[in-house]
Order: C-alpha cells, then sequence, then structure tokens
C-alpha cells in the first residue's frame, strides 16, 4: 500500500484493479497478446521473407528461363548465347540415378555436372565447405541433401548407374544451390559432379539443359511473353543441332520458383493474424464486461460522492489501456522470436537462406497499436454502458433476476426444458442459465464456433488434397512406370519386363514432346506455343482412365487423332474437338485432328495419340520410350521391390534406365508437402481454439460473479459443493455443443471455400472437395474437453463460496 500512496485514488483504484486480482489481469493480458502476438509474428515473418528470400535469389542469378533435352553437344550452347535478347547462357548436364541411404535403402538422386565450377553465370551454385569445385570421382553435396541422405562430408555415397552398376563417390564439400526445390520438400536429392565423373557413371560427355538469362530491355515487368518469345527460337536453336527438346520452363521475372505456394502461406498465416485479433477481441469485450459486472457497486459509490461519467470512464479505459501495454511488453518478444522460428522453419523448406532476428520498428509501432489501440476501441462501447448505470441501480444490484422468460428466444428455451423434466434440477438450471445472457453468449459462441469452422475446414481441406491426389494417380491405373534413356523396340521390353517374377500386366508406351503451333507455318514456331508432353498408349489400352470433358477417347483405327487433356486447353484455348492441332516435334510438324478432352488432375499438358501413328510419324515404328506395369501384389512393399528387380533386370539387360517411378510412393512424397500446407492450417486452428477456450473461461468466471448470491441461496437451502460446481460445468459444455453444432454446419461452405482457394494457389487448379467428417468428430471431442477444463477453475471458485462469502458479497 506504501507504494500506492503518492497516487490520486482514481489511479490508486487502476493499480488495485491490476495486482489484486491476478488472475484476471492475466486472462485480459493473455486475451490482448494473442491477437499482438500473431500480428506481430505474422507481419514479421512477411518483412523477414521478403528481405531473406529476395537476397538469396538474386545471389544465385536465377534464369529468366530454362530448355531441357536430350543430351546435346556444349557448342549448342554457344549458339543459344548469340541469340539476340540472351544475356548469359549456361549448359549443364543431369544423371537422374539411385543412391544408397544411411540406412542402406536405395534412394533417387540428381547429379549435375558443370563444365567449369569457376565460370557459372546462370543459377550459380555457391561453396558452403569442404573442396571446391569437385575433383575426378568427387560429389558435393546440396546442403538440403545432407542429413536426409545421412551422409557428412568426407564420407562416400554409393550410386547405382544407369547401366547398373555401382560407384563410389567421394562426398568432398557441401553446396548451396537456391535454383533447386529443397529434398525436405520434394522428396529427391542433389549433388554435383564435374564432367570427368560423367563417364565414371557410364554418361556421355554431353549436356542436356540450358540455363539462360535474357537482357534487361527485353523485360516488361511481370510478364513472361518476352522471355518465352526468346525460349522459343532457344527450341529450335536446340532442334537444329538434332536434338529433342522435351521443356521449356520459364520463371516469372524477379520472383523465385516457389513464390507462389510462398504466397500462399503467408495469406494463410495473415488469415491467422485477422482471427486471432478478432477473436481476442470478442474475448476482451467479455473481460471488460465482468470487471464492470463486479464493480457495479463501486460504480454507485463513486457516482454518489461526486464521480462524473467521463471520470469513471477515463479511469476504466486506464485500466485497459494498462491491460494494453503489459499485452505488448509480453507479446512483442515473443512475436519476434516465433517469426524467426517460422522463417528459419520456411527457409529449410523453401531452401533460402535466414538473415536471423530482427524487430523493426514498423512492426513494433503495428503491435502498439494492436495493443492499446485496438483495445480501446473495443472496450469503449462496454464501458460507455456500464458507467451509464445510476446511483439507485448500482446500489440495488443484488447479482440475481433476470431468469424471468423475456423475450422469445427464452419462451422457446423455458418450453423446451419444461418437456425435459425428468432431467435433475442442477442440470436443468444449468441449461436455463446458458441462454440468460444471450449477448455474452454470443461473442463466445462466435469465438468457439470461429475456432471449430476453421479446424474442421482444415481437415476438410487435408481429405480434400488426399482425393486430389487420389483421383490423379488413379487416372494412370498401374503400379510402375519406367522411363528409358532412349527408345528401344517395344517387343524387346515387353518381353524383358515379363520375365520378372511379380508382374500382373505390362504395356510399353510412346512418348515425345513438342510445341503446339498456331499454324502450319515457319513463322508460328517463333510465335505462340505451348510445351506439351505426347503419350502415345496403345489404342485398347486398361492402365489409363480418363475422364472425358468433350469428345471421346481413342478407337481403334484412328491415325491422326489426339485426346487432349483441359491443361493443354487452358495454354491453348484455340484447340476444339474436331478442330486441327499443329504439334512441332524435332524437326517434324505433325499434324492431328483433336477427338476428345480429358480431365487433367496434377499432371501438366498431356497429349494422347495412337501408338501405331505417332511411333511412325516420328520414325520410331515399333520403338518405346517408357513402360508401364501392373504388379501382381497390392501390397507397397511388393511393388517397391519390384521396381527395384525390374530396374536391375533391364539395366543387366542393356536397356538404359532413366527413371522408375512406383506409383505408392509417389503418393507418400507428395502426401508430405500437402502436410506441409495442412501443418500451417492445423497450428492455425490450434491457436484459435486457445483464444476459444479463453473465452469459455472468462466467461464462465462472469457467470460466477453474477450469482454469488445465487450460489448462496442454493447453499441456504443445502446444495454441496459439487453440485453447485456441476452446474457450471454442464452449462460450460452446454455452450461448447451449441458451438461444436453451428460450427459443423458452417465448416461445410468455409470448407469448400477454402479448399478451392487452397487448390488455386498451390496447385493452379481447385481441389476435388471431400469433407471430411473424421474432424467433426475429433472437434466434438475437442470441444467438449476444452469446455470442462475451461468451466473447472470457476466451478471450483463457485463451490468454495460459503453463505457467509454471499453474505458479505459486494
Amino acid at each position: 500500500m506504501a507504494d500506492r500512496a503518492h497516487l490520486a485514488p482514481r489511479w490508486r483504484k487502476v493499480w488495485a484493479d491490476l495486482a489484486d486480482n491476478k488472475l484476471r489481469t492475466l486472462l485480459v493480458v493473455l486475451s490482448i497478446s494473442v491477437g499482438v502476438f500473431a500480428v506481430g509474428m505474422i507481419y514479421s515473418s512477411y518483412l523477414m521473407f521478403e528481405r531473406d528470400l529476395d537476397r538469396s535469389w538474386r545471389a544465385a542469378l536465377p534464369a529468366s528461363a530454362t530448355l531441357y533435352a536430350d543430351p546435346f553437344d556444349e557448342e549448342l550452347v554457344a549458339s543459344i548465347r548469340s541469340l539476340r535478347g540472351v544475356k548469359e547462357a549456361d549448359g549443364r548436364r543431369n544423371v537422374d540415378l539411385r543412391v544408397r541411404g544411411a540406412g542402406g535403402e536405395w534412394k533417387q538422386m540428381f547429379l549435375t555436372a558443370i563444365p567449369d565450377y569457376h565460370k557459372q553465370k546462370v543459377n550459380v551454385i555457391r561453396p558452403q565447405s569442404g573442396a571446391w569445385p569437385p575433383g575426378d570421382g568427387d560429389v558435393l553435396i546440396e546442403r538440403s541433401s545432407l542429413d536426409a541422405l545421412g551422409v557428412t562430408q568426407g564420407g562416400s555415397i554409393t550410386v547405382e548407374t544407369p547401366t547398373g552398376r555401382s560407384r563410389t563417390l567421394k562426398v568432398t564439400g557441401v553446396v548451396y544451390d537456391p535454383s533447386q526445390i529443397p529434398s525436405m520438400f520434394i522428396g529427391r536429392y542433389y549433388g554435383y559432379i564435374n564432367m570427368d565423373t560423367l563417364e565414371k557413371l557410364d554418361e556421355p560427355r554431353r549436356l542436356d539443359q540450358v540455363n539462360f538469362v535474357v537482357e534487361p530491355w527485353v523485360l516488361k515487368g511481370k510478364d513472361t511473353a518476352p522471355i518465352e518469345a526468346i525460349g522459343r527460337r532457344a527450341w529450335t536453336k536446340l532442334e537444329q543441332g538434332d536434338t529433342t527438346v522435351f521443356w521449356l520452363q520459364v520463371n516469372k521475372p524477379g520472383e523465385h520458383q516457389l513464390q507462389g505456394a510462398i504466397n500462399a502461406m503467408l495469406l494463410l498465416l495473415a488469415v491467422l493474424g485477422a482471427l486471432s485479433l478478432c477473436l481476442g477481441t470478442f474475448l476482451l469485450i467479455n473481460t471488460v464486461s465482468a470487471i464492470l459486472t463486479q464493480q457495479v457497486r463501486q460504480i454507485g459509490i463513486m457516482k454518489a460522492i461526486g464521480a462524473r461519467r467521463e471520470q469513471i470512464l477515463s479511469l476504466y479505459l486506464a485500466l485497459v489501456g494498462a491491460f494494453g501495454v503489459l499485452s505488448l511488453i509480453v507479446a512483442a518478444p515473443l512475436g519476434a522470436l516465433a517469426a524467426d522460428a517460422v522463417t528459419r522453419f520456411m527457409a529449410g523448406i523453401f531452401n533460402f537462406d535466414s538473415g536471423g532476428l530482427e524487430l523493426p520498428p514498423r512492426v513494433l509501432l503495428l503491435e502498439a497499436a494492436v495493443a492499446i489501440l485496438v483495445p480501446l476501441a473495443a472496450a469503449l462501447y462496454p464501458v460507455w454502458r456500464g458507467t451509464g448505470v445510476t446511483v439507485r441501480e448500482a446500489v440495488s444490484d443484488y447479482g440475481i433476476g433476470g431468469v424471468e422468460a423475456r423475450g422469445r428466444v427464452d419462451r422457446w428455451v423455458d418450453a423446451a426444458l419444461q418437456r425435459l423434466g425428468k432431467l435433475k434440477r442442477p442440470v436443468l438450471l444449468s441449461l436455463r442459465n446458458t441462454f440468460r445472457r444471450k449477448g455474452r453468449l454470443a461473442l463466445t459462441l462466435l469465438t468457439l464456433t470461429v475456432a471449430g469452422t476453421v479446424f474442421m475446414a482444415v481437415f476438410a481441406v487435408r481429405s480434400s488434397l488426399y482425393s486430389t491426389l487420389d483421383q490423379a494417380l488413379e487416372y494412370f491405373r498401374y503400379d510402375i512406370s519406367i522411363t528409358f534413356t532412349q527408345n528401344y523396340r517395344s517387343s524387346r521390353i515387353e518381353q524383358e519386363v515379363a520375365r520378372v517374377p511379380g508382374v500382373k500386366a505390362v504395356e510399353p508406351w510412346g512418348f515425345t514432346s513438342g510445341r503446339i503451333l498456331k499454324a502450319d507455318t515457319r513463322q508460328a514456331e517463333d510465335e505462340a506455343s505451348k510445351n506439351v508432353f505426347i503419350l502415345a498408349p496403345p489404342i485398347d489400352t486398361k492402365m489409363v482412365q480418363p475422364r472425358i470433358v468433350k469428345g471421346r477417347w481413342l478407337v481403334p483405327g484412328d491415325e491422326s487423332a489426339l485426346v487432349v487433356n483441359t491443361e493443354v486447353i487452358k495454354d491453348a484455348p484455340g484447340i476444339v474437338v474436331g478442330g486441327p492441332a499443329i504439334i512441332k516435334t524435332g524437326n517434324r510438324r505433325l499434324k492431328f485432328t483433336v477427338v476428345g478432352i480429358v480431365q487433367s488432375t496434377m499432371t501438366g499438358p498431356l497429349a494422347y495419340a495412337p501408338y501405331d501413328w505417332l511411333s511412325g510419324a516420328i520414325q520410331e515404328s515399333g520403338r518405346s520410350r517408357s513402360v508401364q506395369v501392373v504388379a501382381a501384389s497390392s501390397q507397397p512393399e511388393d511393388q517397391s521391390a519390384l521396381g527395384r528387380a525390374l530396374e536391375e533386370h533391364l539395366k543387366n539387360n542393356s536397356l538404359r534406365v532413366q527413371q522408375v517411378d512406383i506409383t505408392w510412393e509417389a503418393k507418400q512424397r507428395i502426401r508430405a508437402q500437402f502436410d506441409i500446407i495442412t501443418t500451417f492450417l492445423l497450428i492455425m486452428a490450434v491457436l484459435l481454439a486457445v483464444v476459444g477456450a479463453l473465452g469459455l473461461t472468462g466467461t464462465m468466471g462472469i457467470n460466477v460473479l453474477e450469482r454469488t448470491r445465487e450460489i448462496g441461496v442454493m447453499r441456504a437451502i443445502g446444495a454441496s459443493s459439487l453440485e453447485i460446481g456441476r452446474v457450471f460445468v454442464v452449462e460450460a459444455l452446454c455452450i461448447g455443443l451449441i458451438s461444436w453444432l453451428a460450427g459443423a454446419l458452417l465448416a461445410l461452405p468455409v470448407a469448400a471455400l477454402l479448399s478451392y482457394q487452397v487448390g488455386v494457389l498451390f496447385l493452379q487448379s481447385p481441389l476435388a472437395f471431400s469433407f471430411s467428417f473424421l474432424g467433426v468428430g475429433i472437434w466434438l471431442a475437442l470441444s467438449a474437453g476444452l469446455s470442462v477444463i475451461a468451466s473447472l477453475l470457476p466451478a471450483y471458485n463457485a463451490a468454495r463460496l460459503s453463505v457467509r462469502d454471499v453474505l458479505s458479497y459486494e
């Protein structure tokens, strides 16, 4: 008290309200801190992402575009470098092979050979530690792959060459390649070798990738069309060098290749911050109402001795401001630490350098505004309303009453309770008290309902992501896909695959890639044309289950027929069923008639042509580039073992395998990527659930204060502590169940909207919506559990009240 003696009476009261009811102060500070923490964390994360991602990306001198092709000589890179508008161009060679991990299992690895590490001009790889550049027979491991592979600098890795032979490479260093999607995200591992090492891996000293950067005058903002135009001319240069080009990848100027995914996650974090702030505000309104309810007699006494309403108003607003300052002290450093942790986590996922902890002044100013100004604005109405009580109303307040049915809702509740007459009287009292303060109930229900809606919607998004993945992989009805480095006779491929035990069905497919032209002219090759992969399965294939959108599928007798998926239509909207399609592949222009359009799901632009006609048109009659296999066993482990056995058998029989894709393993890798998205959404839901539980605790605390004299009456007529506590626990449980029901009803449209937005942001197309009843069930259990937990302390406080305590209640 000595510390307060020098304060004016009104400020002594503010201090007493802060210090004498520590639990209430903690509740209010927590309610404000949640919103301040979320806003500070998200804004700081955004600023650090912007700073660190841009710094790492630009330091790598990222490519404007990349061309992938069959192996070619280094002279072709010089021809691309000489194109007008090209500033720099570098060539590389990529070898896709298997590497033995620390646990002895084989994993997929991407080894890249660079002609001269000292003269890199595009997609620059930087040394982190160890030797530089790699020596003959050495490998440098990309830092995102180091831990996943379980290797250390100075150790070695064992790789299997495309011909099936094992080679040991010494790990002499660690490098950083910002242009690669990190291993944690994609499930593939990266290493870097010199051109001499290629020969040890049974590969020729040739390139298969060109990265180029355009001149600044070519660029027109974020528009990729000027880059695409130069990319098409570079494509033609490679084709003139007698090589087949598979793909042209164009990057948006100045943006990380995963910028869309990063923006989507930042958007999700922003939604988290906004919801946390709103729900924290509702919680604050309830808590301020509790203070005013408890101190209604104090307000009456202050007015009786001459205090004006404005003076009392300033007193309570000063109290709210003090709560805000305390919240800022708590939340600002925690928000900065959380932002640093989020940035480091995101840096690991997206493979960029984190610049470390920072708390910019603009973030601190925003947090101060959220901590002080928002609570003051939110508290203004309840404080104005609470301080408007008259002296007579204040001194005659006994905390009892308001139980009569005044409105339609009250009459409905009373009528419903009369039909439940068999229930025990304390339970009926709990149910009636639930609807006693409808305004307070609405705010509490809103907080819990929003938390529940988001939680259940997150599970629906997760289910939709998995459903989309299942549809994408069921599109192709095979278990294993094997791609070769070149075309081989189909009969030979089929014969060799059939020799391996465990194979149920085999289909060799033709394959090529090209560009869709607007017209059959030389000029059209330099105009708008799009990438497309052409698959040529047998006409009677059982390994594709297309969903026809328009037209039909391939039938016997088709020759130059073509079926395209919706991704092709998106890129080339001029293509229609019954119309022509001209595709340039190599030095040939193939003329097709489009007979059908099929739905695309996570497959990119694909077209399907009859095998016999296409293989003849590209002068590869009777030859195939890939084979699709159905396993006799449906067990994932058996399919993986079969894939490895097929790869080894084909390599031992001089069929050079480029890649083996096992469907269920691909599914697991993609699910791991999806889990990153759902983890962020789940964090959002859990934080909102915490806010909702705090709100319910505050509401039940207010109810105990308002009903102090009622509790005394119950005590006087013989109610036990357990019965009194049970009244408040059942009331909280009732609120939790109502919020669950409201959340379940809202979750369906919210989940549909959220699934649509997540699909567009991450996959550039809406997800196949699937509602999760598992999420509904989990939230039912959580809402019941949180309600009981939130009510325990208020119920305990109520049960502790004696008749003497009640009679002395002010």
